[in-house]
């Protein structure tokens, strides 16, 4: 299973605090379903072989989905798969090459030839199976320098080299034979690999590492043997060509970064949470060494201060052990890291350098911000935009606040109070007024909008009602109080309100109101007509949140829905869909309400919140899943 998640920037101190985790991948059923080994190709995809046998292949995502990917898996091998390697240049379209304890290593194309993105269950081929070994292969590599030969290493202390058979140019696929044995002297065994040009580094058993060098006939000999840079075995080594570095991972908890080719040790990093490093990546924009752990951690070191920049546990159930990783740059749809765990990969999203502020002041939940903020501690505070510090506050003593809009044309906001009135801040001159519901019931919800150059204040009320006033530089003048209704009998408490524009029905005089009930029900009140001109059952529960993009209306609900309308032909509304994802029964994907919604004008997505915390983008114009017909929209990012 393989799981899209969002990764906070850890590259800069104040974002060290903002990591949003993965929801947890489901436990391992059975020990033989476990990953043993991961290989990430940028372009091919993720493989993992497990420790039944089995590999399986995922495509790596391009957006955020809640959707689990289709997987291929490739059957052969019968004991756990401990190694993997791609070659994109043999073969129609790569092939992948596994080690595995059964003491083969199998080379398998994953396509068949078939050219699409990722192959049918049945459409893979294992083009041919090496047994020269005599224990289980633990580290394959092709030498893609070297005629694209393959080296593997074993077990039964021996080192092989594989080329392929000459003559065979015009043939589909390669045929490999045994070029070079090389033995392991001592008692230690070798078990990492990893290859620069002509040079083979190899780890042993014992912590040492040997550097072997290329001659003309592809024949390796022994350069040099580095026997100090770890205590214990070694379980992984690593290249970073790039800069001509070397890492290893010993079971001695530390990692060495190695110069590539004088063989000085550059710098010793040690677990400071005293769990043994498994796997690493190098990030190339950052110039930062990314090391996964047995425990779960990721940790952020930059090679060239020496130092640890971030540390966080991106794990938190078990399986904890980050079996594989890969930094993943240079798409147009972001960078990603990739992390493969016992029972599925993770992949996130890496945001970098977004830095974010956090304002205290409030001593108590806060109910709305527009540079403003008001919260049932009584209090508004005005905040600094850029420093994000506070300038000034009003305290409201009299009712608790229930809700808080801007004015659209001069400096003042409106806050809706329980006490069944509206207050009026004048933000310049320090200036407070108030004005009284009629029916003297809680104000629920506030909405401004400008009718024909005049601007107009609505407020909702627990009785149903809806008030409007005229807003002025020097005063408000005062409407008659009215229920958008169409029939005599109340709908309930108004619990939201939209003043909506209607630029897309003419260029003047569309204005409209959509009023959400309590029970549920839609009103949409035109100004023009100064009457309802539809009125609809919307969802089965109190409607909590309203806004529109163009002609369509999306409704947020305590029934866990986000519902899309098309309001083009205002008297004849209709139900386009609800955007959920496809595998939950809930818009928010956790079965929580629906709570707040808004538009991003530009991009055309919207965005949902929840009020279990869970934050939704939608694109409404696509399908996360098109076989999924009730479930519209794409999610383009989720956190909580």
């Amino acid at each position: 299973m393989i799981e899209f998640t969002a990764w906070e920037s850890l590259y800069t101190s104040n974002r060290i605090d903002r990591v949003v985790l993965a929801e947890h991948l489901p436990p391992i059923s059975d020990k033989a379903l476990a990953f043993e080994s991961y290989h990430i190709h940028p372009n091919k995809g993720i493989f993992g072989g497990r420790h039944d046998g089995a590999i399986m292949h995922w495509p790596i995502l391009q957006s955020q989905s809640l959707t689990t990917p289709c997987a291929n898996t490739m059957r052969g091998h019968t004991g756990a798969v401990l190694t993997l390697d791609f070659a994109s240049d043999l073969g129609p379209g790569g092939l992948l090459f596994s080690g595995s304890a059964d003491r083969s290593i199998k080379i398998w194309d994953p396509w068949s030839g078939n050219g699409t993105p990722l192959p049918t269950k049945s459409s893979h081929t294992c083009v041919q199976t090496l047994t020269e070994h005599c224990g289980s292969v633990v580290c394959v590599q092709i030498l893609a320098q070297q005629n694209h030969g393959l080296v593997s290493c074993s077990l039964d202390r021996t080192v092989k080299t594989w080329y392929p058979a000459e003559g065979r140019a015009l043939l589909l696929y390669p045929w490999f034979l045994p070029a070079q044995s090389i033995s392991q002297p001592g008692s230690s065994w070798p078990s990492a690999l990893c290859i620069r040009s002509g040079t083979l580094f190899v780890g042993d058993s014992a912590g040492g590492i040997s550097v072997d060098q290329t001659d003309t006939r592809f024949q390796f000999g022994l350069k040099r043997k580095f026997s100090h840079f770890h205590s214990l075995g070694i379980s992984r080594l690593e290249l970073v060509a790039d800069n001509c570095f070397v890492v290893s991972l010993g079971y001695d908890e530390k990692a060495q970064v190695i110069d590539a080719i004088s063989g000085a040790l550059s710098a010793t990093i040690r677990s400071a949470s005293g769990a043994r490093f498994l796997s690493c990546s190098w990030d190339e924009q950052d110039q930062v060494l990314l090391l996964g752990d047995v425990a779960g951690c990721v940790h952020l070191w930059t090679i060239f201060e020496d130092k640890l920049i971030g540390k966080r546990q991106i794990v938190s159930m078990t399986p904890l052990a980050i079996v594989g990783m890969y930094s993943l740059s240079g798409t147009l749809a972001g960078e990603f890291l990739l992390t493969g765990l016992a029972n599925g990969v993770k992949q996130w999203l890496c945001n970098r350098n977004v830095g974010y502020v956090n304002c205290s002041g409030h001593s108590d939940a806060i109910v709305g911000i527009v540079f403003f903020s008001a919260s049932l501690d009584g209090s508004i505070r005005c905040w600094d935009s850029y420093e994000m510090k506070e300038t000034f506050k009003f305290e409201e003593r009299d009712s608790e606040i229930t809700c808080m809009i801007a004015s659209k044309q001069f400096h003042k906001i409106f806050t809706g109070h329980e006490g069944g009135f509206v207050k009026v801040w004048s933000i310049y001159a320090g200036e407070m007024s108030t004005l009284a519901l009629e029916e003297n019931s809680s104000v629920t919800c506030l909405a401004a909008g400008i009718v024909r150059d005049q601007e107009v204040l609505l407020a909702g009320s627990a009785a149903g009602c809806v008030s409007m006033w005229e807003v002025n530089h020097d005063g408000f003048a005062r409407a008659v109080p009215f229920q958008p209704i169409l029939w005599s009998e109340k709908q309930g408490e108004v619990t939201s309100i939209l003043f909506c524009k209607g630029s897309f029905l003419a260029q003047e005089g569309q204005e409209f109101v959509v009023v959400g009930y309590l029970t549920g029900q839609i009103v949409i009140w035109s100004f023009a007509k100064k009457a309802v001109v539809c009125s609809f059952r919307a969802h089965s529960d109190a409607v909590c949140s309203l806004t529109l993009h163009g002609c369509f209306l999306f409704s947020g609900s305590d029934d866990t829905l986000l519902r899309m309308w098309n309001t083009f032909n205002l008297p004849e509304t209709y139900e386009l869909g609800v955007l959920r994802p496809p595998s939950s029964s809930s818009s928010s994907g956790s079965g929580s309400p629906i709570v707040c919604l808004d538009v991003m004008p530009f991009l055309g997505l919207v965005l949902s919140a929840a009020a279990d915390g869970t934050l939704l983008v939608w694109d409404y114009t696509a399908f996360e899943d098109e076989n999924a017909f009730d479930a519209y929209g794409k999610i383009v990012f989720w956190a909580k």
